[in-house]
This record gives structure tokens, sequence and C-alpha cells, in this order.
């Protein structure tokens, strides 16, 4: 938010894309694996992961409306 207020994109994509590969995929996606195995654990992981996704699209859409309408 802060670089992005300030104009700098690239450093504004780069915290986007740290957090989608760095923080969601390499972390919580693969910690939540096991808890998506488990019957009453599943429900709110599987909620986590898709706010999480859709906050990731929310974030893209600004620099890349095409591709974050086709996700």
């Amino acid at each position: 938010s802060r670089r992005l207020q300030a104009l700098e994109l690239h450093g504004a994509i780069a915290a986007l894309q740290h957090f989608w590969l760095r923080s969601f995929c390499d972390l919580y996606l693969e910690v939540s694996k096991a808890s998506l195995k488990v019957p009453g654990e599943a429900a709110e992981t599987l909620r986590t992961l898709l706010s999480c996704s859709e906050l990731f699209l929310r974030l893209l859409a600004p620099f890349c409306p095409f591709v974050a309408e086709e996700l």
C-alpha cells in the first residue's frame, strides 16, 4: 500500500508477487494441505484459502485487469 501510494508500481507489484508466491503458496498453501484432510478444520481452511485468493485478485486487478478477470 505504501509503495502504491508513492506510485512505485514496480515495488507494489513486487510486494504483491512476494505475498502470493512466498507467503501464500510456499507457506500457507503447503501447511493447509493437512488441515483440508481433517473434517472439522476443512471448512475454515478452505474459507481462508478463498479469502486470500480473492484478496490477491483484487490487488492484481489494477495492474493486470484482464488477467485478474480471467482468473
